[in-house]
């Protein structure tokens, strides 16, 4: 029987009383009570599982649910190996991730009713300990810190005998919009003085008085924590520890435990891990790890996708997640210096990795630097660790999802200059002509006219091969009939761009570029270039993962920013 996939759903109660597929992660229930704090935050990439998360902790801590423990819990390992503080607590949640940054007004105004909503149902699951007065009391404040400060007074007053354990969801995430397009409301905002700071800061007093007992918070960076632990000590950031960094994503054991699960036949398996891997794996937060993690997001789309087919999903790239990522070209204007950050950029695109020391902590009052901008993008799930480096750390593009949008991006400011800015629909027929009719001639002559449009003489002297190669990459990424490898190993060398046919879709062959680029002062060059794009193109194809009907190989010769000669192996064109 085929497990129903729990996609898009974050009620941990709904999957586990309607039997949705749920990963067993309670075990670091356990391992969050014996850690040496008790205020806590955690930050991991948009979908990967926070929500749920904080949902878990939610039941499992909430005295409401103390009668439902055996049902919700019993099967999974917290529920064989209870803690004391089970069903033991008023827990306080806030969700704050659906918040309106269009005017600094309707920012307040939503930002009050999420905390409005969170004591609201607060006080509706523990209404026993309250009397009509004291909820009309809290509701009826006029600010987000009178609201809790209120809540919390009264809580006090009444001698209430359990402690409150407060749940924040995505604390961060409406101060990242904001943060992107107007950093001087931002520090108004999250400032001490700023009505979150203030919101933030009551958590302090309540702590300190015993009211509340534990606090876990979850988010995407530490971009506002400066703002945040100014007004409440948060001594407890786990995020980079690699104690928890298996809490939130899927392993590799997992995803495959779930193809199985998925009654998806063996045979397959293998390929479809592979598959899975390249799209959605690769993530690692912290040098001691030693699982890279799946984006579970991403894992459960393409299994919901599958399942209603049984065929691979037309396009492989969740646009849920799409909308989420595309806010790189937001990051991109935080503190201004955009053209500093687009050749970080483009660094980052042509090697595939990047070195630097990451931010831990944010000060919004201070430059934002280089170092900030690429650590924000490590928090954001657009980097992933890989190792220590001679300054720093190294981190890689985690997989070809993250990849694939920052190629669009960087194609994106090319086109910028183009009619292709508005229209694809050339790129699309160019691109259709090479992978279905083996004739990359109008491909190349559109990379000949983008080269035009965006480049003058001076740049010879940076450009090069691999910006080409670059170029080329970013033009063919946004399409996804087949899978694009750069510098795809091959026995007999590397060619510079190999395209993979994707399963289902209706293209006749995959496709092998060699490119060569040739300045115009090295013009004299031209006849030994040629000679070695032909000998390595002819030792490519012959080697036995190319050497099939269906696949294609070509090889293409720049003479500064002009298509000079191209040709395909066995001398068919």
């Amino acid at each position: 029987m085929m497990i129903k996939i729990p996609y898009g759903e974050s009620d941990f109660k709904k999957l586990i009383l309607e039997n949705y597929f749920y990963q067993d992660r309670t075990d670091f229930i356990e391992k969050l009570e014996k850690w040496n704090s008790k205020y806590l935050i955690f930050l991991r990439p948009r979908r990967f599982g926070k929500s749920l998360f904080i949902s878990t902790l939610h039941h499992y801590y909430g005295l409401e649910y103390k009668d439902e423990f055996q049902n919700l819990f019993g099967k999974l390992y917290i529920g064989q190996n209870p803690t004391e503080a089970a069903n033991n607590y008023l827990v306080l949640r806030f969700e704050l991730s659906r918040i309106d940054t269009a005017s600094l007004e309707r920012t307040y105004q939503v930002f009050l009713t999420n905390v409005i909503e969170g004591a609201r149902t607060f006080l509706g699951a523990y209404g026993s300990f309250y009397t009509k007065e004291d909820k009309h009391t809290i509701l009826g404040q006029k600010s987000p810190e009178a609201i809790v400060k209120t809540l919390f007074g009264i809580t006090k007053t009444n001698k209430i005998p359990h402690k409150i354990y407060l749940l924040v969801d995505e604390y961060d995430h409406f101060a990242n919009e904001l943060l992107s397009f107007d950093l001087d409301r931002f520090k108004s905002n999250v400032s001490t003085n700023g009505f979150v700071g203030k919101f933030y800061e009551s958590f302090k007093t309540a702590t300190g008085e015993g009211i509340v007992d534990r606090i876990f918070i979850t988010g995407v960076s530490p971009i506002t924590l400066d703002s945040l632990t100014s007004g409440f000590n948060i001594s407890g950031n786990i995020s980079l520890n690699p104690i928890f960094h298996d809490m939130m994503g899927f392993t590799h054991p997992e995803v495959e435990a779930i193809l199985h699960q998925s009654a998806i036949p063996g045979e397959k398996i293998p390929e479809m891990m592979a598959d899975l891997e390249a799209w959605y794996d690769g993530y690692l937060f912290t040098e001691d790890a030693h699982n890279l993690l799946f984006n579970p997001d991403m894992v459960l789309y393409f299994l919901r996708e599958y399942s209603i087919m049984n065929k691979y999903p037309a396009v492989m790239l969740d646009t849920n997640v799409i909308s989420d990522y595309r806010k790189i070209k937001n990051i991109f204007k935080i503190g201004g210096e955009e053209d500093a950050k687009y050749e970080l950029l483009e660094t980052l695109v042509e090697k595939g990795y990047i070195d630097f020391p990451l931010t831990h902590l944010y000060n919004l009052e201070l430059e934002f630097t280089e170092d900030d901008f690429l650590s924000l993008l490590f928090y954001m799930g657009m980097l992933s660790f890989r190792g220590v480096a001679t300054i720093g750390w190294r981190f890689e593009v985690p997989n070809y999802v993250i990849k694939k949008l920052y190629f669009e991006y960087f194609t994106s400011i090319y086109l910028a200059k183009t009619r292709f800015a508005k229209t694809k629909r050339p790129i699309v027929q160019s691109i259709s002509a090479m992978i279905s009719e083996a004739n990359p001639e109008p491909f190349f002559k559109l990379v000949e006219y983008v080269l035009a449009e965006n480049h003058s003489n001076r740049d010879e002297l940076v450009y090069g091969e691999k910006h080409l190669q670059t170029l080329m990459i970013g033009l063919l990424f946004p399409y996804e009939s087949y899978y694009i490898h750069s510098e795809y190993e091959a026995k007999k060398g590397y060619p510079d761009i190999f395209l993979e046919k994707m399963p289902n879709r209706p293209v006749k062959f995959d496709i092998v570029l060699e490119l060569k680029y040739v300045k115009k002062s090295a013009e004299k060059t031209l006849e030994k270039v040629i000679q070695q794009a032909e000998t390595q193109l002819d030792e490519y194809m012959r080697s036995e993962r190319f050497s099939r009907p269906d696949v294609r190989g070509f090889y293409v010769v720049f003479l500064g920013g002009e298509v000079y000669q191209w040709k395909e192996w066995g001398d068919r064109a």
